[in-house]
């Protein structure tokens, strides 16, 4: 099969687009015929070398959508042909986190990574049936940034009247959260460094946009916003530019949720910014298994709208990393093998 592989950590030229070895189902495991991949921050971060411990070649891609194309052992529930979107959170699957249903406090918990093929070995465990009305690319744009804002939002307890400042709201993740956030009745204010994606974010329902240069801070806009209150729940992204603000601008009482690093991952702060204003940090790392199979069928009715920036054929995930890394999005990115 054809496949995009790294040899080492590094920039988008360790992406190589070659041949690699078909990979066999085992017991308990599928293989699915890729048809669209999403492209996630995380991926760059790990092309980087962030998530130390991969052997080589590996083969990166955490989100994707296909058929079955052929069923290991013992595996009874699927058959070849099916329609499936990849469930990317993998656990061991016997220990009390699992068996409770809290895959992501299990010792064992990872994203899976390998779509970025013509085909991917996963367990049969981590597939979902692809609903009707949405296309392999749409399925494919959901994985990873869904999952993870329903948990943190969950988690967060986030209810009606709430409000929500959104760090990164053009992206992949920011899309989601401001769905969801919606859907559960929440005022999001979203903060994005291009004009010409805010009109974009107001149409997606975004009830304030905060457009910034990077450098500046927005912790007094935010407090204008809400009448010097601060917002209830911050979902910070970006990290080390942004967390002492995400700190400032949040209500006594209120919530902030670290959900990756993208500017840095070290912060100096003082703990009684946390202790004395009794705020929660919560960090965030996709969800559990059960997530995504209650999200498709929002999908399939039209009530959540998997949103795509661009495509590119397999062969040309350099570039679709260059445009991540460097140009911005409104969505997800797809790679088609």
């Amino acid at each position: 099969m054809k496949a995009i592989q790294m040899h080492q950590p590094g920039g988008i030229e360790v992406l190589r687009y070659e041949d690699a070895e078909m990979p066999q189902p085992g017991v308990g495991e599928v293989r699915i015929r890729i048809r669209a991949a999403g492209v996630n921050h995380r991926d760059i971060w790990f092309r980087q070398g962030l998530f130390g411990g991969w052997t080589r070649p590996m083969i990166p891609g955490s989100d994707g959508a296909g058929e079955i194309d052929a069923i290991g052992p013992g595996v009874t529930r699927w058959s070849v042909g099916q329609k499936v979107v990849i469930n990317p959170g993998l656990s061991c699957g016997h220990c009390i986190a699992c068996l409770s249903g809290n895959q992501p406090a299990c010792p064992d918990f990872r994203i899976f990574d390998g779509t970025y093929a013509e085909y991917a070995v996963v367990p049969s465990e981590n597939v979902v049936a692809m609903p009707s009305g949405i296309t392999y690319a749409e399925a494919a744009s959901i994985g990873v940034p869904y999952v993870t804002a329903e948990d943190f939002l969950e988690r967060a307890q986030a209810r009606p009247g709430q409000s929500l400042l959104l760090w990164g709201a053009t992206g992949g993740l920011g899309l989601a959260t401001l769905q969801l956030a919606k859907l559960r009745g929440l005022r999001v204010l979203a903060v994005t460094r291009s004009p010409a994606r805010a009109e974009k974010l107001r149409q997606y329902h975004a009830d304030d946009v905060i457009v910034t240069t990077g450098a500046d801070d927005i912790t007094d806009q935010v407090l204008g916003l809400t009448n010097g209150r601060g917002v209830d729940l911050v979902v910070d992204s970006l990290g080390q530019l942004t967390f002492l603000q995400s700190l400032a601008a949040v209500a006594r009482g209120g919530v902030v949720v670290t959900v990756g690093s993208t500017t840095g991952g070290r912060v100096n702060f003082e703990l009684g910014q946390l202790f004395r204003r009794r705020l929660t940090v919560l960090g965030a790392y996709l969800g559990g298994s059960d997530v995504l199979p209650r999200l498709l069928p929002l999908f399939a009715r039209g009530v959540l709208i998997p949103v795509i920036d661009s495509s590119y054929p397999l062969e040309q995930a350099d570039q679709a990393h260059d445009q991540m890394e460097h140009h911005g999005v409104f969505g997800k990115i797809i790679l088609t093998p």
